[in-house]
Protein backbone atom coordinates (compact mmCIF):
# COMPACT_ATOMS: atom_id res chain seq x y z
CA UNK A 1 0.00 0.00 0.00
CA UNK A 2 1.75 3.79 -1.20
CA UNK A 3 1.48 6.06 1.55
CA UNK A 4 -1.04 8.31 -1.00
CA UNK A 5 -3.47 5.40 0.22
CA UNK A 6 -3.18 5.33 3.63
CA UNK A 7 -2.80 9.01 4.31
CA UNK A 8 -6.57 8.59 2.45
CA UNK A 9 -7.31 5.72 4.36
CA UNK A 10 -6.50 7.07 7.41
CA UNK A 11 -8.42 10.77 6.64
CA UNK A 12 -10.97 8.60 5.36
CA UNK A 13 -11.96 7.13 8.98
CA UNK A 14 -10.96 10.19 10.67
CA UNK A 15 -13.58 12.09 8.79
CA UNK A 16 -16.01 9.01 8.80
CA UNK A 17 -15.93 9.84 13.22
CA UNK A 18 -16.33 13.57 12.59
CA UNK A 19 -19.09 13.42 10.14
CA UNK A 20 -20.75 10.58 12.63
CA UNK A 21 -20.28 13.02 16.06
CA UNK A 22 -21.72 16.13 13.33
CA UNK A 23 -24.34 14.05 13.22
CA UNK A 24 -24.98 13.66 16.38
CA UNK A 25 -24.78 17.52 17.20
CA UNK A 26 -27.06 17.92 14.29
CA UNK A 27 -29.57 15.40 15.87
CA UNK A 28 -29.83 16.21 19.01
CA UNK A 29 -30.13 20.42 17.66
CA UNK A 30 -33.24 19.18 16.26
CA UNK A 31 -34.56 17.21 19.17
CA UNK A 32 -34.04 20.43 21.11
CA UNK A 33 -36.95 22.57 21.72
CA UNK A 34 -35.51 26.20 21.96
CA UNK A 35 -36.40 29.40 23.32
CA UNK A 36 -33.84 31.84 22.65
CA UNK A 37 -31.48 32.53 20.13
CA UNK A 38 -28.42 32.27 22.61
CA UNK A 39 -29.41 28.50 22.98
CA UNK A 40 -29.58 27.66 19.59
CA UNK A 41 -25.86 29.71 19.62
CA UNK A 42 -24.54 27.40 22.52
CA UNK A 43 -25.74 24.76 20.42
CA UNK A 44 -24.42 25.42 16.94
CA UNK A 45 -21.26 26.80 18.44
CA UNK A 46 -19.54 23.35 18.76
CA UNK A 47 -21.23 22.06 15.83
CA UNK A 48 -19.51 25.18 13.85
CA UNK A 49 -16.58 24.64 15.11
CA UNK A 50 -16.44 20.94 14.30
CA UNK A 51 -17.34 21.28 11.00
CA UNK A 52 -14.50 23.82 10.64
CA UNK A 53 -11.99 21.69 12.21
CA UNK A 54 -13.62 19.08 9.67
CA UNK A 55 -13.13 21.40 7.18
CA UNK A 56 -9.43 22.20 8.06
CA UNK A 57 -8.49 18.41 8.63
CA UNK A 58 -9.93 17.52 5.28
CA UNK A 59 -8.18 20.23 3.46
CA UNK A 60 -4.70 19.07 5.01
CA UNK A 61 -5.64 15.54 4.17
CA UNK A 62 -6.34 16.81 0.45
CA UNK A 63 -2.97 18.78 0.27
CA UNK A 64 -1.02 15.64 1.62
CA UNK A 65 -3.07 13.50 -1.01
CA UNK A 66 -2.12 15.71 -3.39
CA UNK A 67 1.66 16.12 -2.45
CA UNK A 68 2.02 12.36 -2.11
CA UNK A 69 0.07 11.95 -5.54
CA UNK A 70 2.84 14.57 -7.24
CA UNK A 71 5.30 12.65 -5.55
CA UNK A 72 4.51 9.65 -6.89
CA UNK A 73 3.98 10.90 -10.33
CA UNK A 74 7.37 12.39 -10.02
CA UNK A 75 8.92 8.93 -9.20
CA UNK A 76 6.64 6.90 -11.81
CA UNK A 77 7.94 9.75 -14.78
CA UNK A 78 11.82 9.25 -13.60
CA UNK A 79 11.34 5.33 -13.40
CA UNK A 80 9.57 5.25 -16.96
CA UNK A 81 12.20 7.77 -17.92
CA UNK A 82 15.15 5.00 -16.96
CA UNK A 83 13.12 2.62 -18.56
CA UNK A 84 12.35 4.37 -22.13
CA UNK A 85 16.80 5.39 -21.68
CA UNK A 86 17.62 1.56 -20.69
CA UNK A 87 15.06 0.10 -23.51
CA UNK A 88 16.52 2.65 -26.40
CA UNK A 89 20.07 2.07 -25.09
CA UNK A 90 19.42 -1.88 -25.16
CA UNK A 91 17.66 -0.98 -28.52
CA UNK A 92 21.05 0.54 -29.99
CA UNK A 93 23.11 -2.06 -28.98
CA UNK A 94 21.02 -4.84 -30.42
CA UNK A 95 20.96 -3.14 -33.81
CA UNK A 96 24.73 -2.98 -33.24
CA UNK A 97 25.56 -6.44 -32.24
CA UNK A 98 23.06 -7.49 -35.70
CA UNK A 99 25.07 -5.16 -37.86
CA UNK A 100 28.10 -6.72 -36.73
CA UNK A 101 26.41 -10.28 -36.80
CA UNK A 102 25.35 -9.25 -40.39
CA UNK A 103 28.94 -8.63 -41.37
CA UNK A 104 30.87 -11.64 -39.84
CA UNK A 105 27.86 -13.52 -42.37
CA UNK A 106 29.06 -11.71 -44.87
CA UNK A 107 32.68 -11.88 -44.58
CA UNK A 108 32.11 -15.55 -43.62
CA UNK A 109 30.01 -16.35 -46.81
CA UNK A 110 33.11 -15.10 -48.66
CA UNK A 111 35.92 -16.78 -47.07
CA UNK A 112 33.41 -19.83 -47.20
CA UNK A 113 33.67 -19.53 -51.20
CA UNK A 114 37.08 -18.92 -50.58
CA UNK A 115 37.97 -21.68 -49.36
CA UNK A 116 35.87 -24.15 -51.26
CA UNK A 117 37.71 -22.51 -54.65
CA UNK A 118 40.98 -23.08 -53.24
CA UNK A 119 40.10 -26.85 -51.70
CA UNK A 120 39.33 -27.38 -55.45
CA UNK A 121 42.13 -25.77 -56.45
CA UNK A 122 44.64 -27.70 -54.59
CA UNK A 123 42.38 -31.16 -55.10
CA UNK A 124 43.15 -30.97 -58.83
CA UNK A 125 46.80 -29.94 -58.45
CA UNK A 126 47.14 -33.13 -55.94
CA UNK A 127 45.11 -35.42 -57.99
CA UNK A 128 47.52 -34.12 -60.96
CA UNK A 129 50.86 -34.52 -59.17
CA UNK A 130 49.81 -38.02 -58.01
CA UNK A 131 48.86 -39.54 -61.60
CA UNK A 132 52.08 -38.03 -62.98
CA UNK A 133 54.33 -39.37 -59.56
CA UNK A 134 52.57 -42.21 -59.29
CA UNK A 135 51.51 -43.13 -62.81
CA UNK A 136 54.23 -45.92 -64.37
CA UNK A 137 56.42 -44.73 -66.93
CA UNK A 138 55.04 -46.32 -70.77
CA UNK A 139 57.22 -48.52 -72.07
CA UNK A 140 57.80 -48.99 -75.41
CA UNK A 141 58.32 -52.12 -77.10
CA UNK A 142 59.82 -52.90 -80.57
CA UNK A 143 59.36 -57.05 -81.24
CA UNK A 144 59.01 -56.25 -84.92
CA UNK A 145 60.13 -59.26 -87.07
CA UNK A 146 61.71 -57.56 -89.99
CA UNK A 147 61.39 -60.37 -91.88
CA UNK A 148 57.38 -60.32 -91.35
CA UNK A 149 57.41 -56.73 -92.26
CA UNK A 150 59.80 -56.78 -95.08
CA UNK A 151 57.15 -59.63 -95.81
CA UNK A 152 53.83 -57.60 -95.45
CA UNK A 153 55.82 -54.63 -97.55
CA UNK A 154 57.11 -56.24 -100.44
CA UNK A 155 53.81 -56.17 -102.22
CA UNK A 156 53.26 -52.78 -101.88
CA UNK A 157 56.31 -51.90 -102.79
CA UNK A 158 55.98 -54.28 -106.01
CA UNK A 159 53.05 -52.25 -106.64
CA UNK A 160 54.68 -49.30 -106.57
CA UNK A 161 57.32 -49.96 -108.97
CA UNK A 162 57.40 -49.39 -113.04
CA UNK A 163 56.84 -52.09 -115.19
CA UNK A 164 59.14 -52.31 -117.95
CA UNK A 165 57.26 -54.54 -120.35
CA UNK A 166 54.68 -51.61 -121.26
Amino acid sequence: MTKSETVRQLAAASNAARVEALNQQIESLRQAKLTSAEELATLLEPLAQAMAALTDETRASLEQIGQHSKEQREQFRAQVETAITSWRNATVAAEKAAERLDQAGQRMEVSHYLLALLTGIVTGLLVSVFWLWLAPAPTVQNTLDAKAVAELLRPEIAALKPRKGK
